[in-house]
C-alpha cells in the first residue's frame, strides 16, 4: 500500500496568505482539519485538498471549475514566494531559469509534497512534459503553479496543457514557453 501523501506547512501558509480567510473561511478550513492557530509542521493531503476545494468556492466564484484552480495554482505559488521558504526558492529560480527548473520540477514539488513520483523529459528547448503519479491534487492547480513558478524563473508566456489524466491521481503536463 502506498504512503499517504503530506503537505508541509509552509503551502498552508501561502494557502492562508492567498485566500485571506474571513470567519467563515476559517471554520471551513478547521472542519478539513486545519487549525490556523494551531499549525502543524505537515498534514494529511486530504486536509489540504479540503481547503484547496473552500478557497476555490470562497475566492473563486464565478469561475469553472478548471479555470479556478488553474488560477488558484499560479497564485499559491506566488503567494509561496512570499513565505521566508519560497524567497530562497524564488531566488534560486530566478538564478537557473527555466530550462534548469524545469529539471528540478520533481524536487521542488517534493519539498512541500512526500511522497509523489513526479518524472520529466525534455522534449525540445521550452518543451517538457511532466509525469505526475501519486499525486492527489487537481492536475489544474499543478499547471497553474508550473507557470507561475517558471514565470519567477524568467520564462515568457508559460503554457501548462493537460495532456493526458490516468486516474486516480495521475496525469501528465506538457510544458512550453518562449
Amino acid at each position: 500500500m502506498p504512503a499517504e501523501v503530506t503537505v508541509q506547512s509552509t503551502l498552508f501558509e501561502s494557502l492562508v496568505r492567498l485566500a485571506q480567510p474571513d470567519a467563515k473561511l476559517q471554520a471551513e478550513f478547521l472542519a478539513a482539519g486545519f487549525d490556523m492557530d494551531k499549525p502543524r509542521a505537515t498534514y494529511p493531503a486530504a486536509v489540504f485538498v479540503g481547503c484547496q476545494d473552500a478557497t476555490v468556492r470562497y475566492r473563486y466564484q464565478g469561475m469553472d471549475r478548471q479555470s479556478a484552480y488553474r488560477t488558484l495554482g499560479r497564485e499559491l505559488v506566488r503567494s509561496y514566494f512570499d513565505t521566508l521558504v519560497g524567497k530562497v526558492v524564488g531566488i534560486a529560480l530566478k538564478v537557473a531559469g527555466p530550462e534548469r527548473a524545469m529539471k528540478r520540477v520533481s524536487l521542488s514539488f517534493s519539498s512541500v509534497f512526500s511522497p509523489v513520483d513526479i518524472q520529466v523529459e525534455s522534449l525540445g528547448p521550452a518543451d517538457w512534459r511532466v509525469r505526475f503519479r501519486g499525486y492527489p491534487f487537481p492536475a489544474e492547480a499543478a499547471a497553474g503553479t508550473c507557470e507561475g513558478a517558471l514565470r519567477q524563473a524568467g520564462a515568457t508566456e508559460p503554457q501548462a496543457n493537460v495532456e493526458r489524466y490516468e486516474p486516480p491521481d495521475g496525469f501528465d503536463l506538457r510544458i512550453r514557453w518562449r
